[in-house]
């Protein structure tokens, strides 16, 4: 009990002391750093000052050298020699010289200069003005001859020159007194600084010794009885040794396990761990075997730096992100060995934290799945390869749709023109005969007569569009002009045809395309476009063929994705039907349309 309460009394006059010495140690270094503060701040105020000083000394001192230069200046244009450039320098000199006597007095924030506020020296300046105002008066008026109209002489010039000579030397003598005043000035300023330091400096070496005198000395007692109690409490942390070697042999137990655990995680996956930043400090055999990385030349690369793409890994999205880099990172990342080999990992990153809760590692598991992923890759080529087989199959089957097509219409249109055209032809020639014998037998059968006629150019027609028999036997360019006369003869509209094409004959496959696509294109013009004139251009060359139909009419919003999708088949089959058309021939559809603006059909077929 009484070894406890001694403790307890140690620990408060120990807490005691411990406060006595803060305060006073606190109390000295304040005084300190408050006279040290003091110090500096007159210091920099000497300085500035000094600083002021020199700057106004420097200009008081230019004076007299811009003086000098007004005097050589007037006698070099007195004497004749250049002139023009002397008078130049003249007034230049005479500005400068000015600025600065006005800047000197007054202030100036161009020159950085405050206005004197010092009697003596304004006494100075007084005794100055005089010549000043000579000087001034006879370089004004020597300025005005110089630039009048009048030419130059120099017995003008001599009384100005004579009054700047006259008064050139009081007004240096003055000057110099004023630069003197200044320099005057300054030296007091630095004994009365050298005054105030010295007090400062004798203020600082008595805090010194009271801080020895009233703190040290004490703390010195007391840190030699610290010294007689960590002796006795040597002899405790010598039983306390024991305990902590049992405590060691436990750990290194726990260690050992711990190692087992890190030699089968290595010998089973790709280990690497980094640093904060996310660089590498360690990586195991098998993933520098899969990079055919050293570790020397892994150590302080960032991870997967070997990717020949140019940028960091996505990792270091995570990495540098302020919120989520204490998180685990999963996904998977495409990376190159240093031989160009590409491989896949699958990566799992975990962050690796201290007691006090900061991030300093990140532990990187990999696992190999690049035969997965070139499994994937093949399943996405096959899947590839037979969609565009589809697309090839079906593109074959709607060439043979479109041939039998024709085919088909081929065959109606011989029919109709061989059967029911020959046997109209027939009935209105009958009927004619019948007219002419039978003058008065009917009223209406003109009017039959005509009818049949007209029965009869419908069949025409009919049997010119399902396959216009032109086109067989002249050809496309022929075929182009016969379906103008048609449509003419159907419509308002005005028609110009651009026939450029070869005499040459193009392929019947494509001369069947290019002119369905083109009656297609007239026939949607003719019925929906209601303007007034449609142009044609057709052409060919040795590598295409070129088609072009355009209109003034009031066009429309043309949305390739939306007109020509199988959506709206009921709202553009014949747009629809045109490119198709047009891609089983291998060539390009394209319709340019806005409201208010017509509708261009352009169609380009490889031959």
């Amino acid at each position: 009990m009484s070894l406890f309460s001694n403790k307890i009394n140690t620990l408060d006059q120990e807490q005691r002391l411990f406060k006595y010495s803060a305060v006073m140690y606190a109390i000295a270094l304040s005084l300190i750093a408050v006279i040290s503060v003091l110090s500096q701040v007159l210091i920099q105020q000497y300085l500035s000052s000094q600083m002021h000083d020199s700057h106004i000394i420097n200009i008081a001192a230019r004076q007299r050298t811009y003086s000098q230069t007004l005097s050589k200046n007037a006698l070099l244009i007195e004497s004749g020699r250049d002139i023009e450039t002397n008078r130049k320098a003249f007034v230049n000199t005479l500005r400068q010289w000015q600025r600065s006597h006005e800047a000197l007095q007054s202030g100036s924030d161009f020159l950085n200069l405050p206005a004197n506020d010092r009697e003596e020296l304004g006494q100075m300046f007084k005794i100055i003005e005089a010549p000043y105002e000579e000087i001034l008066s006879a370089s004004n008026g020597m300025i005005k001859e110089l630039y009048s109209a009048k030419p130059l002489d120099s017995l003008n010039l001599k009384p100005y020159i004579t009054t700047i000579f006259e008064n050139e030397k009081i007004y240096l003598i003055g000057m110099e007194l004023i630069v003197f005043d200044y320099d005057r000035f300054s030296r007091n300023g630095v004994n009365k600084l050298k005054e105030i330091e010295y007090i400062l400096l004798f203020i600082v070496l008595l805090s010194l010794v009271l801080e020895a005198v009233f703190i040290f000395y004490p703390l010195a007692l007391r840190v030699r009885q610290n010294i007689r109690d960590l002796v006795d409490s040597e002899t405790n942390a010598k039983n306390l040794a024991s305990q902590i070697r049992e405590t060691n042999d436990t750990l290194e137990q726990s260690h050992k396990e711990l190692r087992e655990v890190n030699f089968a995680l290595e010998k089973a996956t790709y280990l690497v761990k980094t640093d904060q930043d996310g660089r590498i400090i360690y990586a195991n055999d098998k993933y520098c075997h899969v990079t055919k990385y050293t570790m020397g030349e892994l150590l302080g690369k960032p991870l997967f730096y070997n990717n020949m793409g140019g940028k960091e890994s996505i990792i270091y999205e995570h990495v540098r992100n302020p919120v989520r880099r204490k998180e685990v990172w999963q996904g998977e990342i495409f990376d190159h060995a240093s031989d160009g080999t590409g491989f896949w990992l699958d990566v799992t990153l975990m962050p690796i934290v201290d007691y006090k809760g900061s991030l300093y590692q990140y532990l990187v598991i990999c696992t190999d799945i690049t035969k997965r992923k070139n499994t994937e890759r093949e399943l996405i080529l096959l899947t590839e390869e037979k969609i565009r087989r589809q697309d090839v199959e079906q593109k074959i089957i709607s060439y043979s749709i479109l041939n039998g097509q024709e085919k088909e219409r081929k065959r109606i249109a011989a029919e109709i023109h061989d059967g029911i055209g020959q046997m109209m032809t027939s009935m209105r020639m009958k009927l004619e005969m019948i007219e002419h014998k039978n003058e008065g037998l009917s009223e209406d059968l003109p009017q039959i007569n005509h009818l049949l006629q007209s029965i009869i150019n419908e069949t025409k027609k009919i049997c010119s569009d399902l396959l216009p028999s032109v086109l067989d036997d002249f050809g496309l360019s022929a075929a182009v002009r016969e379906l103008q006369k048609l449509c003419e003869s159907s419509s308002n509209m005005e028609f110009e045809i651009e026939d450029r094409l070869e005499k040459s004959k193009l392929p019947r496959e494509v001369e069947i395309g290019v002119f369905r696509i083109l009656q297609e294109a007239l026939n949607n013009a003719i019925k929906h476009s209601s303007g007034s004139k449609i142009f044609v251009h057709v052409s060919n060359d040795a590598h295409c063929v070129h088609l072009m139909v355009q209109d003034d009419g009031r066009g429309f919003y043309f949305d390739e994705r939306r007109i020509l999708s199988r959506e709206f088949v009921t709202k553009s089959n014949g747009l629809r039907n045109m490119k198709e058309r047009a891609e089983l021939l291998g060539g390009n559809f394209n319709v340019t349309s806005e409201p208010g603006r017509g509708t261009i059909v352009q169609l380009e077929i490889p031959l």
